[in-house]
């Protein structure tokens, strides 16, 4: 979730496909506001728990990613 840090207000919200593995940054690029999200398999990621259980099954390799997001303007 994104919330206006005066109003209050929802901005947007959205969903990783895994957990987020490590800390949110912020960073401006020709006045523009970005958030950067590393996400990815391993650490805590409760996505591991089949893959223990189970690991005879076949199953796709995994990467990691950073999603970024651009803050509305205003």
């Amino acid at each position: 979730y994104a919330y206006d840090v005066e109003t209050g207000e929802q901005l947007w919200e959205t969903r990783l496909p895994t957990s987020s593995q490590g800390f949110p940054i912020t960073y401006a690029v020709a006045g523009k506001q970005y958030v950067a999200v590393p996400a990815g398999i391993g650490g805590g990621s409760w996505t591991t728990i089949p893959v223990e259980l189970t690991p005879e099954k076949r199953r796709p390799s995994a990467g990691n990613g950073l999603f970024v997001f651009a803050l509305p303007d205003e």
